[in-house]
């Protein structure tokens, strides 16, 4: 049923190729000229069928069961802006046998069922909307339709609206600039003669000639590229006749048809062409608007429908018609060689990896040019394998397949012998291992979509389309899980994946060909719940490389749903706001000069001017110490001026610690005390990332650049990289500075309340030192360090003679009393650890397990000696540590497993422990019998179990206990009354 409605919808759309509509009853229709019939959610008809098959029809898109998703999202679109229906003539009409059932009739009785309907699906669909365009989702958030019929669906899109920054810039044609001098390749050592060099220079010559006279001559009514330049091409072709000069040419046309079509339209010419006359008096501060006007005034409206045909639109028109012009075989096989090459060398870019953040923005920054990078090579690649699918199919192209099944067998049998241009099925299979879909498939499509009929008939190439009919079903939206690809990089898949399965030249049955038919590919893959396969995933697919201005410059078609809500906007209501906007004239007669702005954009365009003259490895140097001199003035500014702020910020934070004990007050106020009083000293880390630029930038420049380079061009070069070096240090600090200083200065706030410890009314007159401290205690990270080699000890001596004395055990506890009592360097991290330590160190006592240092016959300590250090112990627990002491540890199965190990087995030190423990209110004794009772479930020996068991009967018979010297024998007598009656 949708399938007819949407046929009848795309009938009225301005999409190239359309089915025929079935007949049916009446047709929404969007005609501009009829009055808009309002929508009324009263007057819905069938409303649970309609909610039934939208809730079908919204799983069937969210499990990528539908060819195209952006095109259901048209359809959608097309349904919630219908004006009104218009009723069929009955000519037109074809009669059905029998009695229509409520499967075979209209599905669509009326606008208000298509609007109905269109909310059911987007309220499903919420989350694919929420990534699109700033400009769409306020249309989407405006339309009086969608609000009448679901406010919250329009609160929501309201709500991401707001919070989105997805602006998208319309793409705007750029002027020739010719590929500057290679003298790596062009020079005359490259070439076998004086007559071939010069040839090539001549014919370099006439290139440009060519290409500065369609630039000129193409929008000219009437002009045809074949009658006006058609001659010439061939004529240059012709004098190219050693294979050399076909390949230093080819290497010209591929750089100049990068340097102009890298982006569709070819986006980032210059503003109003050549007229620094408007700049000057414009100035930089209007050029944002003047952009915006010129993109609305000059950039293509339209991308013909929401499926269009393959194209070469702008800049790229001419490439396509110098190929057709030229019609030369050697030209066409060193350009495919050439960009396959090409294609080869960036498809292996390693997808950027986010770094964790080092807090002084360095990673944001490097990130962010990773991102642009990896754009930047994402559209070449498209643009490249656009190419080479034009050059490659070229010979075979034609209007319509073969008429009869004898002729396409015989194609097929003929073409099947006939190796591909570029083995993209190896490709595709390497981008999938390596998780970089995201690079390898949107260029894969550019080459795909200029195939022939034939091309997908070909068993080579319809196992390619097999593999990214899987992958397309894979990519299941709703999916968000660790390892899974990011939701935007999805969404560039699909969105090209939908639109080469639309394509004319593909067969409409290849998206439902059934799942058995895959072949068996040698492929790392895993099959998923739905049967389908997919690469093992990784966190390198959910690195988030795609962004909605990517999105938007490699499938300019989404931006349809945009113009189709417009045009709503437009035709349904007088009102100037939403998307169609008055342009306001205004006057430059007011505006004053601005030297200082002119002054910059006339030496960005003098650095451009020099660049272009000089060799790439110039350019590619100076950027990079640019890159690197302003990471390293970020980093700069936060090790001097940020730390001489944070160091201001914790003396001030003493004095008000001091100033609120006395007055009293709020601690927390004190970050906006301190930031108020520092963040305005942020202002100098401009001046100081100035200094520092200019300082280091001429330095590096000279070093990296050759001995040879002459004066002139390295005092430019220098100036250069100076400029764009303050520009990247400034334009960071500027935006971030503010917030660097803030989250140090939390920081160290937060540090020095931490060692303060909680307010005086929680931690009473224990917390911190007496005034008679004189902070001589040892460090909290040198009695650790004692600690622990304490421990080791115990745990495996070393040698045989290696051991602990009883003094060094005591003097080591007196010294963790000095430093519980003298808190100046001591934090609650620390003190958790050395309570820790001390709980062991207690444990290991208790098992007789540290060796004592003194003559062979005594290899333990006394029981005496043991029983004064668990004094020592207890005293500390109880009246220096501040924090929680994990005393339950004493009791765990690992320590007291540690008694199995002693023969014979001695209880009488833990009993004597536990007992302390009770009497000093350390643990209570539910406590203390919750932890014997949990020793039961742990796996102990037979006599060991029996042992433990004895122990817990005795601490719950008599908790007060007068130390008895308790053996293993003992505890096991079958005469328990003489062991309670001796206790």
């Amino acid at each position: 049923m949708l399938r007819k409605e949407r046929s009848k919808q795309l009938q009225q759309s301005p999409a190239p190729t359309c089915p025929t509509p079935e007949s049916g009853s009446s047709l929404p229709t969007r005609t501009g000229n009829l009055t808009a019939e309002p929508a009324d959610p009263a007057k819905v008809s069938s409303r649970q069928r309609l909610e039934l098959v939208a809730l079908v029809y919204s799983s069937c898109i969210a499990e990528n069961l539908v060819p195209n998703l952006f095109l259901e999202l048209f359809f959608v679109l097309q349904l919630l802006t219908a004006r009104r229906m218009v009723v069929a003539k009955d000519s037109d009409l074809e009669p059905t046998p029998g009695v229509l059932d409520s499967l075979e009739s209209p599905l669509f009785q009326s606008v208000h069922d298509c609007v109905f309907f269109a909310v059911q699906v987007l309220e499903h669909q919420f989350q694919v909307l929420s990534y699109l365009d700033k400009g769409t989702l306020k249309l989407l958030a405006e339309n009086e339709r969608l609000l009448c019929f679901s406010p919250a669906l329009q609160g929501r899109l309201r709500a991401a609206y707001e919070g989105s920054v997805a602006k998208v810039s319309l793409a705007m044609p750029p002027s020739v600039q010719a590929v500057s001098f290679q003298p790596e390749t062009d020079n005359r050592a490259n070439f076998s003669s004086d007559r071939a060099f010069h040839t090539f220079k001549k014919q370099r010559d006439v290139f440009y000639e060519v290409l500065r006279e369609w630039e000129d001559r193409h929008e000219e009514p009437g002009w045809d590229f074949e009658k006006g330049l058609g001659s010439r091409i061939r004529a240059m072709m012709g004098q190219l006749s050693a294979a050399c000069s076909h390949s230093h040419f080819v290497r010209l046309f591929q750089k100049q048809l990068l340097q102009m079509c890298q982006s569709p339209g070819g986006a980032g010419g210059t503003i109003l062409g050549e007229a620094p006359d408007v700049l000057s008096m414009l100035g930089a501060d209007k050029l944002g608007r003047l952009r915006r006007l010129q993109e609305r005034l000059a950039a293509p409206q339209s991308s013909g429908g929401p499926c269009p045909p393959p194209s070469f639109p702008g800049c790229q028109g001419f490439f396509r018609d110098f190929i057709l012009s030229a019609s030369s075989f050697q030209f066409n096989q060193h350009l495919m060689d050439s960009l396959s090459l090409k294609i080869r060398e960036l498809n292996g870019l390693v997808l950027p990896q986010p770094e964790p953040s080092d807090e002084d923005g360095e990673a944001d920054v490097d990130w962010q040019g990773e991102r642009r990078q990896f754009a930047v090579v994402l559209l070449s690649l498209r643009l490249l394998a656009k190419f080479l699918g034009f050059v490659a199919f070229l010979p075979y192209r034609g209007p319509e397949p073969p008429p009869t099944r004898e002729l396409q067998d015989s194609i097929l049998a003929l073409r099947s012998q006939v190796p591909p241009v570029l083995d993209v099925r190896a490709l595709l299979q390497q981008g999938l291992r390596a998780h970089r879909a995201v690079l390898t498939v949107p260029w894969l499509v550019e080459f795909l979509s200029l195939a022939d009929h034939i091309v997908p008939m070909l068993d080579y190439y319809r196992s390619v389309f097999t593999l990214l009919l899987h992958l397309h079903r894979s990519l299941v939206l709703s999916k968000d899980g660790e390892g899974e690809m990011c939701f935007l990089n999805k969404l560039l898949l699909l969105a090209v994946l939908g639109w080469l399965f639309q394509i004319p030249t593909v067969p409409e049955d290849l998206f439902f060909v059934e799942e058995g038919q895959v072949d068996v590919f040698e492929m790392d893959t895993k099959t998923s719940e739905h049967g389908l396969f997919w690469p093992v995933l990784s966190p390198r697919m959910a690195v988030p490389v795609v962004d909605q201005h990517l999105l938007y410059t490699c499938c300019p078609y989404v931006g349809e749903l945009r113009k189709l809500l417009a045009a709503w906007v437009s035709g349904s209501s007088g009102r100037s706001g939403g998307f169609v906007r008055k342009i306001t004239p205004t006057t430059t007669t007011s505006l004053g000069a601005q030297p200082l702005r002119t002054t910059q954009g006339l030496q960005a365009q003098l650095a451009q001017a020099f660049f272009h003259n000089q060799p790439p490895s110039l350019r590619r140097t100076v950027e990079f110490v640019a890159e690197r001199i302003g990471s390293n003035c970020v980093k700069h500014i936060k090790a001097t001026l940020v730390a001489d702020l944070v160091r201001q910020a914790e003396s001030l934070l003493q004095e008000q610690l001091v100033t609120q004990r006395q007055e009293g007050g709020d601690p927390g106020q004190l970050l906006e005390i301190l930031c108020s009083q520092l963040c305005p000293h942020g202002a100098q880390a401009l001046t100081q990332g100035r200094e520092f630029c200019q300082k280091k930038s001429p330095g590096a420049v000279r070093a990296l650049l050759p001995e040879e380079t002459p004066a002139a061009v390295l005092s430019s070069a220098e100036n250069i990289a100076v400029g764009l070096a303050i520009e990247k240090a400034c334009t960071w600090l500027s935006a971030n500075i503010t917030a660097l200083i803030r989250r140090e200065v939390k920081a160290a706030v937060s540090r020095v309340l931490r060692a303060q410890g909680p307010e005086p009314a929680v931690r009473g007159d224990r917390r911190g030192c007496s005034r008679a401290c004189e902070h001589h205690a040892p460090l909290p990270s040198h009695l650790i360090s004692e600690i622990k080699d304490v421990l080791s000890v115990a745990v495996g001596p070393r040698d045989p003679e290696e051991g602990v004395s009883p003094e060094h055990l005591e003097q080591l506890l007196g010294q963790l009393g000095q430093t519980l009592r003298c808190r100046q360097f001591l934090c609650p991290p620390a003190e958790q650890h050395l309570a820790k330590c001390s709980v062991e160190l207690a444990s290991l006592l208790v098992a007789d397990q540290i060796p004592v240092l003194g003559p062979p016959a005594q290899p333990r300590l006394e029981r005496g000696q043991a029983r004064r250090l668990l004094h020592m112990l207890l005293s500390l627990w109880k009246d220096d540590f501040q924090v929680p002491v994990p005393l339950q540890l004493l009791l765990s199965p690992r320590n007291v497993g540690l008694l199995a190990d002693t023969r014979p087995r001695e209880w009488d030190l833990l009993l004597f422990l536990l007992r302390e423990l009770v009497e000093k209110g350390l643990m209570g004794r539910k406590e203390i019998e919750a932890c014997l009772d949990s020793l039961h479930e742990a796996q102990w020996p037979e006599d060991l179990a029996e042992e433990l068991a004895t122990l817990f009967n005795l601490f719950l018979a008599e908790p007060q206990v007068p130390e008895p010297q308790l053996r293993a024998c003992e505890l096991v007598q079958p005469n328990r009354g003489t062991v309670l009656a001796q206790s």
